[in-house]
């Protein structure tokens, strides 16, 4: 028997304010056999008018994927996205536009968005003090029916993090051929496969006298590790170990090129 969670077609919204992209954004969705589009909006009003409607049907946000262009006249897709995950926590969020950067690649995925800006925009008036990050950072130029595929694969059925990989290739070559120590790259692993400080501080031997976990040792690791990948940020922000998990295994692939 076929599972109904993976055969049924993902709800997806597009939100554009270029008639034209929207247009050809939503035509690769509704040619998108995983995907099924749902409701497009050209603002932030009416984004949030089709979020309301998908609750008053009363389905499952965690099953719906949100498209965003960057880029939204006076707002843009990042502060709406945010304000969508509070009205709806489920929602899996990607934003789109047409040019790979790091820095914005921190912001899509930050948790603690500082903006504290007072107008009567709607995406913002609903903001509470904690910010969500978002769940995945697309280029305009590369969305056809088979890459959407994919971030709805990943997001949404897998509920991982997604990051073209145009904007890593970006981030490497920033690095100019540098190379992590065998420490480093050892901790940068750990943090890609999930593990807390704490268990990450027993695997690589940092104890304390009383044989708990060191923690001082390794954070000044994972410091370095978030220097090397140009990775800024408050310490508290989980957002930067999911760039740094994506960092971290585009190097990987990178140094396995021949």
């Amino acid at each position: 028997m076929q599972n109904h969670k993976t055969s049924t077609p993902i709800p997806t919204i597009v939100i554009d304010d270029t008639p034209v992209k929207r247009r050809g954004v939503c035509e690769f969705v509704a040619e998108t056999p995983l995907l099924q589009l749902y409701g497009q909006a050209d603002d932030t009003r009416g984004a949030i008018q089709l979020i309301e409607r998908f609750q008053t049907e009363q389905l499952s946000p965690a099953h719906m994927l949100v498209l965003s262009d960057l880029h939204l006249g006076d707002d843009n897709g990042i502060e709406l996205g945010r304000s969508l995950l509070e009205m709806a926590p489920g929602l899996r969020i990607v934003i789109y536009t047409q040019d790979p950067s790091w820095t914005l690649a921190a912001e899509v995925f930050r948790n603690e968005y500082s903006s504290a800006r007072k107008d009567s925009s709607p995406a913002r008036s609903r903001r509470t003090g904690k910010q969500h990050g978002l769940h995945g950072y697309a280029l305009f130029t590369n969305i056809d029916p088979t890459y959407l595929e994919h971030i709805a694969t990943v997001v949404v059925r897998h509920h991982e993090t997604f990051i073209d990989q145009e904007v890593l290739n970006y981030l490497l070559k920033r690095l100019h051929g540098q190379r992590l120590t065998p420490r480093q790259e050892q901790c940068a692993s750990l943090i890609a496969s999930g593990m807390s400080n704490e268990d990450i501080a027993l695997q690589m031997g940092f104890f304390n006298p009383r044989g708990k976990p060191n923690l001082g040792p390794l954070e000044n690791l994972v410091s370095e590790l978030y220097s090397f990948f140009a990775i800024e940020g408050p310490p508290s922000d989980p957002g930067r170990r999911v760039l740094l998990a994506h960092a971290y295994e585009a190097y990987t692939g990178l140094r396995r090129t021949p």
